[in-house]
């Protein structure tokens, strides 16, 4: 009785030319030189009769302090059509972007507000995550827990368990992330990992033997910065299994969930 796992794909040699691919792509590119410079803060004053600076970037955040008109203000970033600002007291606040576009920057003109910079996404060392996807036809979900050492790197651990009709599978991996564009708000990434996989068969008339099986994997996706830490995000992986027989297989995994930074 086939398992999960002893289904054979065409083109096995696929996955390996992928892993050299992106191993290439970590080693070339610096880590650095693909992060952008953040834009300098924008100088304004307040041309409205006032101005409700909120505690956070929506309505449902209370106001929390006003400024009147001429009053300076400092952009700091933007964020789904809200700005942060600062005042000359040093309060900080959000003020809808609309509330902002008669301001006066140093020279009387309105300023070029899409030309101010968004927020840093690279805030917190640690992620968590939950994601179901699907590994060779057959539902997965998977729980990981990760730390970002840089801004660009980041290693995670993750334990995904897929059950079929012929067996059930659970693998534990750790893989390393490199986001390629942290400072964007949808940024793609590409990950290297290896792991182990643990296949228990269904009961059948003749009972196989459970295996643990060396895999590799390698993979892209993306990571879109929602609000408040939360992160969506999708991947795709493909996986080389290292059997016993010496008769490697491939498998091909897609998932999507959310990552909390924290």
């Amino acid at each position: 009785m086939p398992g999960l796992f002893d289904v054979r794909l065409k083109g096995e040699t696929h996955p390996l030319r992928l892993v050299v691919v992106l191993l290439s792509m970590l080693v070339l590119l610096p880590v650095k030189a693909v992060s952008s410079e953040p834009s300098p803060p924008l100088q304004v004053k307040v041309a409205e009769p006032y101005v409700d600076i909120h505690t956070g970037p929506g309505r449902g955040y209370p106001v929390f302090h006003v400024v009147e008109r001429h009053a300076p203000l400092t952009l700091l970033f933007q964020r789904a059509g809200w700005i942060k600002v600062e005042t000359a007291r040093g309060r900080i606040g959000w003020v809808p972007r609309k509330a902002l576009l008669s301001t006066l920057d140093g020279s009387g003109e309105t300023p070029e507000l899409q030309n101010l910079g968004h927020e840093d996404f690279t805030g917190g060392h640690w992620q968590a995550s939950v994601l179901a996807g699907e590994l060779e036809g057959v539902t997965s979900l998977a729980v990981g827990l990760g730390y970002r050492f840089t801004e660009n790197l980041t290693a995670e651990a993750m334990f995904t368990q897929a059950s079929g009709n012929f067996s059930n599978n659970k693998l534990v991996e750790l893989n390393l992330q490199h986001q390629l564009f942290p400072r964007w708000r949808v940024s793609p990434y590409t990950m290297l990992g290896t792991g182990r996989a643990s296949i228990e068969p269904r009961a059948t008339l003749v009972r196989p033997e459970n295996r643990d099986e060396t895999l590799a994997f390698a993979g892209a996706g993306l990571k879109a910065y929602l609000a408040r830490g939360f992160v969506l995000r999708g991947e795709y992986r493909s996986y080389v299994l290292f059997t016993e027989e010496n008769d490697n297989r491939n498998l091909e995994e897609w998932k999507l969930g959310f990552s909390l930074l924290f």
